[in-house]
């Protein structure tokens, strides 16, 4: 059985009835779209788990091959420029509420051991898509607290196949919060075809109705496992292999789609949660500095295709800052509802870019790590130092950068020249670009969801 809420005060238990009930009721009384819900595109949102820039060979990499992701890749538009978190829990928390996940109080994983998770109050994407009459599931990953009041079928999911608990510590595959398959690693590879069975059984049972689908694979992750039948087939080792399995599983749901009849009307997202782990045979983050735990471009920025016949022009790049908290307000402009008003979105609507319409100006100026980063035009300034991620040896020596540092993306995409010596004004107009930044979030933020004794 799952994990329950033990010992907790019954007021605890009212007040969560209580807030749930008030969120339903608001999200009822939003408008729907006059189109019919059956006239809608279904969405599926495949998020990978500590994946490289590089790590695709649309995206560049000359070592691993990827047919089922480079034809997604020809088929639909290529973001070169879409950034996400530098942690896990972090990026799924802004996936979830179009929020930066400091504005939402995560700026760290959410382990096992932990008595948080994703607050109650919190308005999510699934919710928002049930009131345009979406049927919403989600398969593998959800890492936004492990106890019950945090799973995701509390927070907008009709249905639920897949890991409550974190990546490393605990064990249990969860269904329908019912029955449980007890397993030792949940990042083994021998697990991807019960995952896609589930999505697959979902995407067949609401084939006639508009449905969103978020498929959260707990690949690559350390510790890199593949499944048998990709054992030794990759020349990146062990992790090329879970390479090759992730696109394995990228195929398996786009045929799905085909036999269903229903490809033509899906809108597919490709993306991983932050930059890989590095190392001899690791993970690649392409062109850019460093990898996960880092807010180099190498920990943030991620390869992102999305695909979506007769709307996305096929073989087309978008070149602007986006984000995984762009989605949100997205897909509520798909689905014909409006995003919440009562609260900071730092999402932006990026449609138009989608549709390759032209655009005066550009949806984001900036993407900002609050106190750490901010990137402006073609311009990053590092408002703290920035050391190398991972622990120390495992992947080599690599320099940390001094808070102050200023890098020219365009020209030099690795960040390896500190150019503020020279740009004195860029450096003062993106403080103070940050300084307003974090001041408006600190007035507008917002609480993790935390239980009772902590």
């Amino acid at each position: 059985m799952t994990r329950k809420l033990i010992n907790e005060p019954m007021r605890y238990r009212i007040l969560q009835f209580v807030a749930h009930s008030l969120i339903c009721a608001v999200l009822s009384a939003w408008p729907t779209s006059v189109v019919e819900a059956a006239d809608k595109p279904n969405i599926v949102v495949f998020l990978t788990d500590d994946q490289g820039y590089g790590d695709l060979g649309c995206f560049g990499s000359e070592s691993l091959e990827t047919p089922n992701l480079d034809r997604l890749c020809k088929q639909g538009m290529k973001f070169t420029d879409f950034y996400v978190h530098q942690r896990c829990s972090p990026t799924r928390l802004a996936l979830m509420t179009g929020s930066h996940a400091h504005r939402v109080g995560c700026t760290k994983v959410i382990y096992n051991k932990d008595r948080i998770g994703i607050h109650a109050d919190e308005v999510t994407m699934p919710e928002l898509l049930k009131t345009a009459g979406y049927t919403t599931g989600i398969v593998g990953k959800w890492h936004l607290g492990e106890w019950d009041a945090f799973n995701p079928t509390r927070h907008g999911f009709d249905f639920f196949y897949g890991f409550m608990i974190d990546l490393d510590r605990g064990t249990g595959i969860y269904r329908d919060l019912q029955r449980v398959e007890s397993i030792k690693r949940k990042t083994d590879g021998a697990h991807s075809p019960k995952l896609l069975d589930a999505a697959i059984g979902f995407i067949k049972e609401n084939k006639e109705r508009p449905f969103f689908l978020y498929y959260a694979s707990p690949l690559p992750h350390t510790p890199w496992i593949p499944n048998e039948r990709f054992k030794g087939i990759s020349r990146r080792g062990t992790y090329g292999d879970v390479i090759s399995e992730i696109d394995w599983q990228v195929g398996e749901l786009t045929k799905a789609l085909d036999e269903q009849g229903i490809a033509e009307n899906t809108l597919f997202i490709f993306a991983s949660d932050n930059g890989p782990v590095l190392g001899i045979n690791g993970g690649d983050a392409g062109p850019f500095r460093d990898g996960k735990w880092t807010d180099f471009e190498g920990g943030i920025r991620v390869p992102c295709i999305m695909r979506w016949p007769g709307t996305i022009k096929p073989g087309s790049t978008n070149s602007q800052i986006t984000g995984i908290i762009d989605l949100l307000p997205t897909f509520c402009a798909i689905a014909g509802v409006d995003s919440p008003s009562d609260r900071v979105i730092d999402g932006r609507n990026i449609l138009p870019y989608m549709k390759s319409e032209k655009v005066e100006q550009p949806i984001h100026e900036s993407f900002i790590v609050p106190g750490s980063v901010i990137r402006h035009e073609h311009w990053k300034l590092l408002v703290r130092e920035l050391k190398p991620g991972g622990k120390s040896g495992r992947e080599g020596k690599r320099p940390s950068a001094p808070a102050g540092s200023l890098f020219n993306l365009q020209a030099d995409p690795g960040e390896t020249r500190d150019v503020s010596a020279d740009h004195p004004e860029i450096v003062a107009d993106l403080r103070r670009r940050m300084n307003e930044a974090v001041r408006e979030l600190e007035a507008n933020s917002r609480p993790i969801g935390r239980l009772p004794g902590r």
